[in-house]
Formats: structure tokens, C-alpha cells, sequence
């Protein structure tokens, strides 16, 4: 497995997973869901004043694809290479914590699926 080397390739990767759950077919939509519901550290994109919650291991893996990835939760190897190219580690938020629930509410994800703390790096626009 290959890690990302710049912010290009992280954000890539964020335009490919929002694809995926957005627009993808039901099997990418379902992935990326439970992706969601696995992860405990995001990068938030702030697109226009809408926060998104990407994955850190899907951020973080080079020529990824949803369905190529193997849903394995890599962060322990993704997140030291995220915090190099961004230049911070990521934090416990609280407010974040409600966006992303709120975000999980907008894709039909129970706030019962998911972890109840997280890890979030902000990264205002792409």
C-alpha cells in the first residue's frame, strides 16, 4: 500500500470518496457508509460553509478506489502522513462532533453506528 505524497493527492482522494457517497452505486455508497461508521479520525472539508467527513485511511492511501479499498482502518499509517503534509495533528472537537453527526444524519447514518469520539484535521477549502 502506498501513502499520499502532497495535498493534491489528499484531496484526490476527498473528491473521489464524496464520488463515491454522493453520486456512486448502491455497493460505493454502501462502502463508503461503512467506512463512515468505522473511522475515528476525519479530515473536515469546509466547501462553502459545508463541513464534510472524509476518512483518514481513505485520505490517506494512494490510487485509492471504494471499491479496491479494502476497508481496513489504517490510521494508525495514515494519520503520521496526513500530519506531515498538513502540518498538524488532529484534534478532539466538540463542535465538530455535532457537525459530523449532523453530517451522518444528512446520509441516513444512525448517530448509534458511530463511535462517540473522533479525531478531526480542518481543512477549509479544496
Amino acid at each position: 500500500m502506498e501513502f499520499v505524497l502532497d495535498k493534491e493527492d489528499i484531496f484526490d482522494n476527498v473528491e473521489l470518496f464524496l464520488e463515491s457517497l454522493e453520486m456512486g452505486t448502491p455497493e460505493e455508497q454502501q462502502k463508503s457508509v461503512q467506512l463512515i461508521k468505522k473511522s475515528k479520525t476525519f479530515l473536515v472539508i469546509d466547501i462553502d460553509e459545508v463541513l464534510v467527513f472524509v476518512p483518514s485511511s481513505f485520505a490517506g492511501c494512494k490510487d485509492n478506489s471504494i471499491l479496491n479499498f479494502k476497508g481496513k482502518l489504517v490510521e494508525n499509517e495514515t494519520n503520521p502522513v496526513l500530519t506531515k503534509i498538513i502540518g498538524s495533528t488532529p484534534k478532539i472537537d466538540k463542535t465538530l462532533d455535532e457537525s459530523f453527526l449532523d453530517f451522518c444524519d444528512e446520509i441516513e447514518i444512525s448517530r448509534n453506528d458511530v463511535g462517540i469520539s473522533r479525531d478531526y484535521w480542518i481543512i477549509k477549502s479544496m
